[in-house]
């Protein structure tokens, strides 16, 4: 901001102090620069009718002058509560701006889930911070909460499924997902972008029809009646991963907030819950994009699903290697 005189210093110790005149003119050039670049940017995607960016705004009731502070702290304080303000407001532009986009080209995200029965507690849904969270594996960590490109890629399913789930159900095989990737993935602009990087052009449709798989044990929709089950509890004997014993799609509720202090199972229940998914892959190995592709809720039931705030566990096992791409390789059957 330039230089400042504070009480206490120098010949002008007594008087109030502010920026000097040329500082402030120079501090509201730059916020008026800053603000149109902003505008123009709107402008900008508006026109061209693509998927909005959160931009820097200044409020339109911000103050036109600084005030005269006596210190630099309380110039500074007034500084970053301004800045807060602004980026607020940016946020709440930025938030109806993208809303109103979604409605014009039909990408609405499914409305939150915000109540919880009891049999659902059961299969691992739980309230938290006024949202309900769905425990998924240990196992699918990576693939949920590691970069923001996984929250792109969960947005994007979410959207499918609500507003395009006629055009989901419709894909009979790999090769029908794959493609309707590639019509969609545009909606999703920084996903676009490191699909189009890529080393491997399938990881992302791939990795997101694993996500709502059965056998991924991620998306809440139908069990398979039958699916592995654990009958001793790793949280409480510690043991090392033994496949011939447990696998990685096991739910075993073993975060904090699904146990007491005496590691009873408080969310969830004793043996884990079923697999559980939207649809079933059949041998994808084998057959590659020929792979069929069965699903298990109707369009009509996707529709109607209620978003959760997907919760991986923590690992109950003392050591494990595990690769997020092993699922390449698996029968999805």
């Amino acid at each position: 901001m330039g230089s400042l005189v504070f009480k206490g210093q120098g010949p002008t110790a007594d008087r109030a102090m502010k920026p000097e005149p040329e500082t402030t003119q120079e501090w509201f050039r730059r916020e008026i620069g800053l603000n149109q670049e902003s505008l123009a940017t709107i402008e900008k995607e508006n026109a061209s009718q693509c998927r909005p960016t959160w931009v820097r705004l200044k409020r339109p009731d911000a103050p036109q002058t600084i005030p005269i502070f006596k210190t630099r702290e309380e110039l500074d304080a007034w500084e970053y509560s301004e800045l807060l303000k602004n980026q607020k407001y940016s946020q709440e532009v930025f938030e109806q701006r993208t809303q109103e986009w979604r409605i014009k080209n039909n990408w609405l995200l499914p409305p939150m889930k915000t109540t919880v029965s009891p049999d659902e507690l059961r299969r691992g849904f739980y309230s938290e911070n006024g949202a309900v969270s769905y425990v998924t594996p240990f196992s699918t960590y990576s693939d949920l909460h590691l970069h923001a490109i996984q929250e792109n890629m969960l947005e994007m399913l979410w959207s499918l499924i609500h507003s395009r789930p006629d055009e989901l159900v419709a894909c009979s095989t790999v090769a029908d997902f794959k493609a309707m990737f590639e019509r969609n993935v545009h909606m999703e602009p920084d996903l676009r972008h490191a699909h189009i990087y890529s080393r491997r052009k399938d990881t992302f449709p791939l990795k997101m029809l694993w996500l709502i798989s059965q056998k991924a044990n991620v998306f809440p929709g139908k069990a398979r009646p039958g699916s592995a089950r654990w009958t001793t509890d790793p949280c409480v004997t510690r043991p090392s991963f033994d496949p011939e014993v447990y696998s990685k799609s096991m739910i075993f509720f073993s975060s904090r907030n699904c146990r007491d202090a005496n590691d009873k199972i408080v969310i969830g229940q004793h043996g884990g819950r079923e697999e559980t998914g939207i649809c079933v892959v059949q041998q994808l190995k084998q057959n590659g994009d020929a792979a069929t592709i069965r699903w298990l809720l109707s369009a009509k039931q996707l529709r109607e699903m209620e978003r959760v705030t997907f919760h991986p566990e923590c690992c109950p096992f003392r050591k494990l290697d595990y690769s997020s791409d092993e699922w390449y390789d698996s029968d999805w059957l």
